[in-house]
């Protein structure tokens, strides 16, 4: 099993891990198949999608069942078709053109039915994943409530035990419940007396069950949310997943499959603006020109572009983790795959906020391309922006995410041989900056990168040691307090997995196309890197010492500026 946070380490050449370029022919061909599927039914139907057109919605969702692309990532003696991280990938990428169905179907075939798949017995898998998968059912996840969202373990939701031992007795109210209004199943968690969170599969047609009124959002209008009320509701202990008290750890490892899948919608997201962006830069016209000709949307355009590359990167890389981290796992064996998922967590989480992010950028970018129609309900523009916002907040959100990938990687830092190495590591940056550093001698564009993120990455390691050092206390005895610290620091890491993995694609598919667009993206992240790296030496340390470290940085940080423009205009030549 591969221990996640490797990205962490300089080396001698860059890391070697799946890009987008290993997908094989039937990756591709689902890929495909999702897209065609889009524009012949999912597109030309918006207007009744984004109208909740439940019945209609549903229709679409057993269309994609009998595709067999609602249960890529179910078993095959449960009806699905037992594939990968990657295709789930690729499925959820393409699916993302019309955002409120894609929040809809990833609901579905993520942190909807996934609880079940890793965590259901074989009779709760029988029972309810083929109907999951064929569309007969719609799953949703209940987890949020008005006094818990984030916050997992504040749950209050109650689920009693019966005196006969059969059933658990749950009461409480579920807030935010995606697919809420037409669901037939709900992953639902509950606090046990004496035991904790656990998680349970509660039917609709319980008993005591209620739906709320649909939520009125301003964003994936069309997607289902609703409030889940339970009342008295008698629940069979079979129905529990996983153990009576695993129900935090169900949750978070299931969202961070969530947050991986919701990064590749992002990465979908992103490409269907790009692509409405390009194609209206290049018809409208203003004082008798093409605006693609203006010179500064030609840099929003290679903007979106450059984004877009280190987005696919770290998606794709992501899902080539996580399928080498539980492919050896027993299916059966929940806690190996609680392991499994943990360990490439705090990468999910990075592909969460950046993809997020960066995504939220390029639809508001497309906004600003097409000026005032981008402002009009005539264009599909404004709604990709307003549906793109939500993605900030949903799998918990980015602020939560921060905190919790810069937990988990001091946790990958502690232990195992990522551990000894970051410690050898440690010491030989301290020596290195007491020396002149040698300036480097690369004759090649991969070698120049590879020691301006060599550089970084010590750069990194130096300011986020000095701060655990400084700090130790402080965040172990009063964390809230440290969060901007800890987000400073998060910044630092997600950048530096953002650049280790486009150097991996340049290296892994060399072109001038894929050259030009990393060293746009070196060009824009080096200087982030390095000014958050100096914030956080700035808080931690004072006088000679502060000077002294921020001085080590410069000398570890070496880089030249880009000429922008003759990268844009490289770019762009390539579109």
């Amino acid at each position: 099993m591969p221990q996640g946070c490797e990205f962490l380490l300089p080396k001698d050449k860059a890391n070697d891990f799946f890009t987008v370029s290993d997908l094989n022919e039937d990756q591709q061909a689902i890929g495909k198949s999702i897209r065609e599927f889009v524009e012949k039914e999912v597109l030309p139907n918006s207007d009744r999608i984004e109208a909740k057109d439940l019945f209609f919605i549903h229709e679409l969702m057993i269309m994609l069942g009998e595709l067999g692309y609602l249960g890529v990532e179910v078993d095959e003696e449960y009806g699905g078709a037992g594939l990968d991280k990657v295709t789930a990938a690729v499925v959820a990428e393409q699916i993302a053109r019309q955002g409120s169905f894609a929040c809809t179907v990833l609901d579905q075939t993520g942190i909807g039915m996934l609880p079940i798949v890793y965590f259901g017995t074989d009779e709760l898998k029988t029972r309810y994943l083929p109907k999951l998968v064929s569309g007969e059912y719609v799953g949703a996840y209940a987890l949020t409530e008005v006094g818990a969202g984030s916050d997992a373990a504040g749950v209050k939701t109650a689920a009693v035990l019966t005196e006969d031992g059969q059933y658990f007795v749950l009461d409480g109210e579920k807030t935010f419940v995606t697919n809420g209004g037409f669901a037939d199943v709900f992953t639902v968690f509950a606090q046990v007396p004496e035991h904790g969170l656990t998680a349970f599969v509660v039917e609709r047609g319980y008993p005591g069950v209620e739906i709320g009124k649909e939520e009125h959002k301003i964003g994936i209008v069309g997607s289902s949310t609703t409030t889940l009320r339970l009342n008295d509701v008698r629940v069979p202990v079979g129905n529990v997943l996983g153990e009576v008290g695993q129900g935090f750890k169900i949750a978070l490892n299931v969202l961070n499959i969530g947050r991986f899948k919701l990064g590749a919608a992002c990465l979908g997201g992103a490409r269907q603006c790009f692509e409405e962006a390009l194609e209206y830069a290049r018809e409208r016209k203003q004082f008798g020109v093409p605006i693609a000709s203006f010179g500064l949307i030609r840099q929003k355009l290679v903007e979106m572009v450059a984004q877009i590359f280190a987005m696919e990167a770290i998606v794709y890389r992501t899902a080539g983790l996580l399928d080498d981290s539980i492919k050896d796992v027993e299916k059966s064996d929940a806690k190996a795959i609680l392991k499994a998922i943990r360990s490439v967590s705090a990468e999910c989480s990075i592909v969460k906020v950046f993809c997020s992010e960066t995504g939220g950028h390029i639809a508001d970018e497309n906004v600003q391309i097409h000026g005032g129609n981008g402002f009009t309900k005539d264009y599909a523009v404004a709604r990709h922006w307003l549906d793109a916002r939500i993605n900030r907040i949903f799998e918990g959100t980015n602020e939560i995410n921060r905190q919790w990938l810069f937990r988990m990687v001091m946790e990958n830092m502690s232990k195992g041989s990522l551990a000894v190495e970051l410690m050898k590591e440690g010491k030989r940056i301290e020596e290195k900056v007491m020396e002149p550093i040698m300036p480097d001698d690369s004759d090649t564009v991969v070698g120049r990168l590879l020691y301006q993120l060599n550089g970084a990455k010590e750069a990194a390691l130096l300011a986020c040691g000095t701060a655990l050092k400084k700090k130790k206390k402080d965040l172990e005895n009063d964390y809230n307090n440290q969060q901007a610290l800890v987000g400073l620091m998060s910044n630092i890491l997600m950048d530096l997995y953002v650049l280790d993995s486009v150097l991996g694609v340049l290296v892994k598919c060399p072109s001038e196309k894929n050259e030009l667009l990393s060293r746009h993206i070196f060009a824009a992240t080096l200087p982030r890197i390095e000014l958050n790296a100096k914030n956080v030496l700035a808080i931690c340390c004072e006088g000679d010492e502060r000077r002294m470290m921020l001085s080590a940085v410069r000398k570890l940080l070496k880089y030249e500026p880009e000429n922008i423009l003759e990268l844009d205009a490289g770019i762009m030549e390539t579109f």
